[in-house]
């Protein structure tokens, strides 16, 4: 059963913390699995609002009040390694899915692999090819060196709370895909990601992914983005993070949706992507100067 947002009329509380898809292996997304139970938790954050972005987060907020069957949030940071978190909705800690394959694909390169390992960092990035994530996996060792080896990309990125699975915890789907990933370390991690020493060949890849993956951030001319996707026993999670091109700089932006299909999360990721078009220019950019 999809939890209801509590919306006060028609905007979203606004977010603004300091701190912060895989695909399964063998069976299609579309699959159900099971989460572990801290995906479940939710936190209690402080709320506030920017008054430079006070139409960006309303137009966000009517999008997220327009759907109370499902968790909607989004959230975004200039890139760099100083700026803000801002979030709209309600960041439930969720799975990562397939967009831990970003910095798994980054701890290869880091391993200085990234040449020999290009094909499967390609397939990982553009098609969110599950197989070639496994190589990946496989080629930084055992799963605790794996684990470790991704874990230690994550703490480049600014994020130090996400632990991710050394084995396998949900039978047939990858360990790093059930990585609890929060919406705002996630935000954080790719503000920083552009400035990160071996991120070009990453970054790059993250702006070719093929057709019928470009929904969301797809939207956006020039965007460098990775999905992820699954079926959890709270509904189904549709998750993507981003880096936005500015005329003055780039912007990152993570968003995430629970709702009841896979469709019907990729249409809210739409919406809210339309919404940020909208209001683009009140978006927070920086660089990695």
């Amino acid at each position: 059963m999809i939890r209801r947002l509590g919306v006060v009329g028609a905007i979203a509380s606004i977010v603004v913390t300091t701190a912060c898809s895989q695909q399964p292996t063998a069976t299609p997304a579309t699959s159900t699995t099971r989460t572990s139970s801290s995906t479940s938790r939710a936190t209690t954050p402080t709320s506030s609002t920017t008054p430079a972005s006070r139409d960006l987060t309303r137009a966000l907020g009517r999008v997220v009040a327009g759907h109370p069957g499902a968790d909607v949030a989004v959230a975004w940071a200039p890139v760099g390694t100083k700026g803000r978190v801002q979030v709209v909705g309600d960041a439930q800690p969720l799975v990562a899915w397939s967009t831990i394959k970003v910095p798994l694909s980054l701890a290869v390169v880091r391993a200085g692999h990234g040449a020999s390992m290009s094909g499967d960092i390609e397939l990982a990035l553009t098609a969110s090819d599950n197989e070639a994530a496994s190589r990946l996996w496989a080629d930084l060792g055992s799963g605790p060196e794996a684990s470790r080896a991704v874990e230690e990309q994550l703490h480049r990125g600014r994020d130090r709370r996400t632990g991710v699975p050394a084995e396998v915890t949900v039978p047939g789907y990858s360990p790093f895909g059930q990585a609890v990933w929060r919406l705002t370390d996630q935000a954080r991690f790719t503000a920083t990601l552009p400035c990160l020493a071996g991120s070009t060949r990453v970054t790059e890849a993250m702006g070719r992914v093929v057709d019928g993956q470009r929904w969301g951030l797809g939207g956006v001319d020039g965007a460098r983005y990775k999905g992820g996707w699954g079926s959890t026993p709270d509904g189904y999670v549709v998750r993507q993070l981003g880096i936005v091109p500015g005329t003055k700089g780039e912007t990152a932006v993570a968003l995430q949706v629970r709702a009841g299909t896979h469709e019907e999360g990729t249409t809210i990721a739409d919406e809210l992507v339309r919404a940020l078009r909208q209001e683009r220019a009140q978006l927070p950019v920086g660089s990695c100067g």
